[in-house]
């Protein structure tokens, strides 16, 4: 029998993927996309509006299985969806936490929707710190794409003329709480801006699509869709096409190559038969997450890629860059003492945010280059995290703990770490997983640069709290390195071959039917999260392939 063969397989149904799967059906292209996981049902999966005390362990899991949980996003209430089997190792000193989805959509189900662009001040930051090397790409030639993405997708946000922060296309913003309010009123005492977030969640129906009715579920998925995910906003379109066959369970393990050294296909684990299974196009598109993508191209070796396929510079791996996460405040705000309690924290995510105000005009005005951003919190969420400051027992105990409920106040870092030559993943030489796949092994360890960042955060935060008025209770410690899932670089775009895996485009520079569309094409990271900008130049790095198809 004659093998089948596809336009472009597209490996990953995430972000990156399933822009590409959309835009290269709704273009007519024949796409077979590989899922490493299986579907998703929301009425079964999801949380529907099921509290803790709904759940036999509290939310939090089977305390047997615990250990194996990443804690925010894969707990009880997600159970079976997470990934644990696929192992990875670590270099001697690196510490590496690497939560995964393979479940169709990845990590689109479960995110926390931030959706700020990046600027100018971030393509071009090389040139203006003299660290690293510039973006092949201006923000003029990504800035329509953007706003394509912002339309499809629906971005709550205001308009708000900061040059770290472009405007955008978008919904009405989510409202402000109380305690934003007062927060708000304490940083501009000391001269932080304090905004709305951009926010992938609805505010008024969209394309077919229901607006948020805050139930405070999105971190454990939406079972109505209204915030984006690519299971219910681009999976369904590239299904009606006609032009999308989907496999799921489907791990990938190499990419394929011909006589030629060009990618000829894809071959794949079939985790249920647990057989190799080999699919062919005449392109092919890695989508599968940053650390997967480069371990995919790393194991892809042949006669052609000794050390893997586009991999002739040895740049696959390289340059793994990540954001550091972690409390730089928490308090109570006494205002609020004994007020009624409200649900508040209604879209389970931020709603404010304090973007980038460092080195704008200086680029080495602080001690550190670039710059974080910060994300606010607080109000009645689910559980009071707070009860253990709190002394007695009994009715006093219960009467303190409702009285402080509408009032703790939290801040969550998100800080860039830089490029490092000691900062990248290869192959380990020995282990393999239950496959027979040989296993990534990360090496990293945060700079000094996004370390200074996190001594700065913390004290601006406690100086707009006490401006707030607020009762400051400490800081918390820097997460684990890949707790913020926003990992970017190991294939990372530019202009010379010898210090990039793609051009502007994600086209490898070795094989040019080979494009790469997630966040390990970025340069680097930024202050901002990834995923609108992976939307925005999978779109980009689609309709180049389109183009070079037709051609």
């Amino acid at each position: 029998m004659p093998q089948q063969k596809f336009d472009v397989i597209v490996i990953g149904t995430g972000a990156g993927g399933g822009m590409a799967i959309r835009t290269l059906c709704n273009a007519g292209a024949k796409v077979c996309a590989l899922n490493a996981g299986r579907r998703l049902n929301p009425r079964k999966d999801f949380r529907n509006h099921r509290m803790p005390y709904d759940m036999k362990f509290r939310g939090f899991g089977d305390p047997k299985l615990r250990a194996q949980s990443y804690g925010y996003m894969d707990n009880e209430y997600t159970q079976g969806i997470w990934e644990h089997e696929i192992i990875f190792t670590t270099a001697p000193g690196t510490k590496w936490m690497w939560p995964r989805c393979f479940a169709v959509g990845g990590k689109t189900n479960f995110w926390g929707r931030s959706s700020a662009r990046f600027s100018q001040i971030d393509f071009r930051a090389a040139s203006r710190d003299g660290y690293d090397i510039d973006w092949p790409v201006t923000y003029e030639e990504i800035a329509p794409y953007y706003t394509r993405v912002e339309r499809m997708i629906g971005v709550a946000s205001t308009v708000q003329n900061r040059p770290s922060n472009p405007d955008g296309d978008y919904l009405p913003p989510m409202n402000f709480r109380c305690l934003d309010h007062i927060l708000q009123a304490g940083a501009r005492k000391v001269g932080v801006p304090y905004l709305p977030d951009r926010i992938a969640q609805l505010t008024k129906p969209l394309h077919g699509h229901p607006p948020c009715h805050f139930c405070a579920n999105c971190t454990e998925g939406c079972d109505t869709g209204s915030f984006f995910s690519t299971p219910w906003f681009f999976l369904p379109d590239a299904e009606k096409s006609g032009n999308l066959e989907m496999r799921t369970n489907a791990l990938a393990k190499n990419i394929l190559v011909d006589e030629n050294g060009r990618a000829a296909g894809v071959a794949y684990i079939d985790r249920e038969t647990k057989q190799e299974i080999e699919v062919y196009g005449r392109a092919v598109v890695v989508a599968a997450s940053c650390i997967e993508s480069a371990k995919i191209l790393l194991n892809s070796k042949s006669r052609h890629w000794l050390a893997g396929i586009a991999n002739s510079t040895g740049q696959v791996g390289r340059n793994l860059c990540d954001h550091m996460y972690g409390t730089t405040g928490r308090g109570y705000l006494p205002q609020l003492l004994g007020q009624p309690s409200f649900p508040d924290n209604v879209s389970a995510s931020t709603i404010a945010w304090l973007p980038r105000w460092q080195n704008l005009q200086n680029p080495r005005e602080e001690k550190f280059i670039r710059g974080y951003s910060i994300y606010p919190d607080g109000g009645c969420g689910g559980f009071p995290g707070y009860f253990d400051q709190i002394e007695g027992f009994g009715t006093s105990f219960k009467r303190e703990i409702k009285r402080r409920y509408p009032t703790p106040v939290s801040f969550y870092l998100q800080a860039p770490s830089q490029r490092s030559d000691s900062n990248y993943v290869d192959i380990d030489p020995e282990v393999k997983d239950h496959y027979g796949i040989p296993a990534v092994r990360i090496h990293f360890a945060w700079d000094d640069n996004t370390k200074q960042m996190w001594e700065h955060a913390t004290h601006a935060t406690e100086e707009l709290m006490r401006a707030a008025g607020a009762e400051y209770k400490g800081h918390g410690e820097p997460e684990m390195p890949g707790y913020s899932l926003h990992e970017t670089g190991t294939c990372r775009m530019g202009k010379d071959p010898k210090t990039s895996v793609t051009n502007g485009f994600g086209q490898t520079h070795d094989v040019k039917n080979l494009y790469v569309c997630d966040a390990s094409v970025f340069p680097n990271c930024t202050d901002k999260t990834t995923t609108l900008s992976i939307l925005a130049f999978s779109l980009r790095s689609s309709e180049h392939l389109i183009d070079m198809l037709k051609a």
